[in-house]
Parts: structure tokens; C-alpha cells; sequence
């Protein structure tokens, strides 16, 4: 039996990228069954861009949402989402996804992705990310086990009983290790890419956006330890040196940073940073689970 799949896109001041996400899901061998963008306040032509094409696609659907505050990397854009997710309760959904509306992807990315949700185990997938500066294109360097936040299909059976993406900073880390908790595998499909036409956190400089990735990694209660290594590691690459310093300030200053949320859930916590010190030590492969759905091949 076809899988019902919804698509719910967070989307602000996106009218130089949005026609090309919005040709690529057009172009799909399998387009979702509905597809909700939401405004998120836009003040340049997004909206307009939106209508122009749910005019003519009856599963395309804008929902606006008045702008409230400042961009907002993280919790605004799980805000917006969850405004979307207002309009599809009751909507008998299978899988249900968050995808970004600054990427391209080929025709058959999405049947790739719902078919990995062929196999019971899998409670969330994705593709691989490239990321377009001029003529190059950049792969976008994370574990095969990562969905990345750009495009996230969740098992609504997973999505469910994770509570969907939390309002924090970091919550595409938090979500994922969360279902993994809960027993169900999550994976990135090299068979689906997802080209980024904007560096993550672009909007804010390289700089601010770093230091945004540091105190995500606060927020989903990494281990110190982790942290400092992985600034190390982002040091390694553009901006070189500064970028890493940026994300190890952005980390530790949250400690003293009253307005950076922390998840509140101890034992998500604990599974956290045990698969992080294992990780350490076992070339960055994630513990055996057992329980849960299905235990972890």
C-alpha cells in the first residue's frame, strides 16, 4: 500500500531559492500528498512566489504565519514547522516530513527516501547533503546515521513517540538520538541528494553561525569532551581555525547564557553523551541497540 506522505516546509524571506525547491518537488516521480510552506513572516516576494504555484497543484498549500521577532536558527524554525503541523491534524499521514525551501533535489529523491520506510525498523531518513558555492559542489561532511535538518522524513509511529522536533537549538541532533533511543534506526540515503544553495546559518555570518552550532550542542547536552573534539575538527575547514574557535565559544558560553533552552530530559541526556563517548573511540560508529521497534543491524 502507497505511503501518505506530508510535507511541511518552514520557509522566511526565501525568494531567491524558493523556485528552485519548488521545481525540484514538481519534477518528483513521487510528490508528497500534501505539501504545507509555511510564511513565516516574509517581507520579500515568498508568499506571492507560493501562491503563483498552488494555483496550479492542488497539494501545494501556503499557510502564513505573522512574523514574530528576529530570525531565529533552531527554535524559530521548529515554531514555524509546528504551525504547519497544526493544519494536518486528522490528516491520516504516514510519513511526514520537514524539508528546507533553499534546496534542489532530482526527480526520484523523495521515492528513494519513502522507500527506505519499507523496512519497519526505520523511524527517520534522509539524503546526503551537497552544498553549491558558484560552480562547486561541496558534500556536506556528517555519519551515515544523521538526518539532517534540511530534510527529515519521520515514521509517524517515531514521530509520535518523540513528541516531533523539540524548540531548541541542536534539535536535529535531539530528535534523531531520541528515536534511536526509542529503539528505531535512522539513516541518510546516498541515493537521495539534496543540494544546498545556502551555507547553514549563512543568515547569521559565518561567525554568528558558528558560535549558533556551539550552543545547539549545549542545548541537546553534549559531553564537553565531544564538544572540544569537534571544535577541533571544524577548525579544520573554512573558515579555517576561526569557525572552530567560534563553535567551542558558542558551547561553553552557554553555560553562563541564561537564554540558551537545554532539553530537561536527564535520560536523553545520558543516551546522548554515551553515544558521543563511544563514538570517540569507535570510529564514529554508534553503539549496538537493543529494544525498542527493532535493534539496530
Amino acid at each position: 500500500m502507497k505511503k501518505r506522505l506530508v510535507v511541511i516546509s518552514p520557509s522566511r524571506d526565501e525568494s531567491n531559492y524558493i523556485r528552485i525547491t519548488l521545481e525540484s518537488m514538481i519534477a518528483q516521480t513521487r510528490p508528497p500528498d500534501r505539501w504545507i510552506i509555511v510564511d513565516d513572516g516574509s517581507r520579500d516576494g515568498t508568499g506571492d512566489i507560493v501562491r503563483e504555484y498552488a494555483s496550479k497543484y492542488p497539494w501545494i498549500e501556503l499557510a502564513r504565519r505573522e512574523r514574530s521577532g528576529a530570525r531565529q536558527l533552531g527554535p524559530g524554525v521548529v515554531s514555524a514547522f509546528r504551525f504547519g503541523l497544526s493544519a494536518v491534524e486528522g490528516d491520516p499521514y504516514d510519513v511526514i516530513a520537514k524539508m528546507d525551501c533553499d534546496i534542489e533535489f532530482a526527480p526520484t529523491t523523495l521515492e528513494t527516501i519513502m522507500a527506505r520506510f519499507e523496512d519497519s525498523c526505520v523511524g527517520m531518513a534522509s539524503g546526503i547533503g551537497y552544498l553549491k558555492i558558484g560552480s562547486s559542489m561541496i558534500p556536506e561532511r556528517y555519519p551515515r546515521y544523521h538526518c539532517p535538518g534540511m530534510a527529515k522524513f519521520y515514521r509517524r509511529a517515531c514521530f509520535e513517540q518523540i513528541g516531533g522536533p523539540q524548540p531548541l537549538y541542536g534539535w536535529d541532533i535531539l530528535d534523531e538520538t531520541d528515536a534511536r533511543r526509542h529503539g528505531w534506526t535512522t539513516l541518510s540515503d546516498p541515493g537521495a541528494v539534496f543540494i544546498h544553495h545556502r551555507v547553514q546559518s549563512s543568515t547569521l555570518g559565518n561567525f554568528r553561525g558558528r558560535i549558533t552550532w556551539g550552543q545547539g550542542a549545549y542545548a541537546v547536552g553534549t559531553h564537553p569532551l565531544f564538544a572540544v573534539i569537534r571544535g577541533f575538527y571544524r577548525m579544520l575547514e573554512p573558515p579555517w581555525i576561526i569557525g572552530g574557535m567560534a563553535f567551542l565559544y558558542g558551547f561553553f558560553s552557554s553555560y553562563l547564557n541564561a537564554g540558551i533552552n537545554r532539553t530537561r530530559d536527564p535520560e536523553l541526556i545520558r543516551h546522548i553523551r554515551g553515544e558521543q563517548i563511544y563514538r570517540l573511540f569507535h570510529a564514529n560508529r554508534l553503539p549496538q541497540a537493543g529494544g525498542g521497534p527493532c535493534s539496530r543491524k
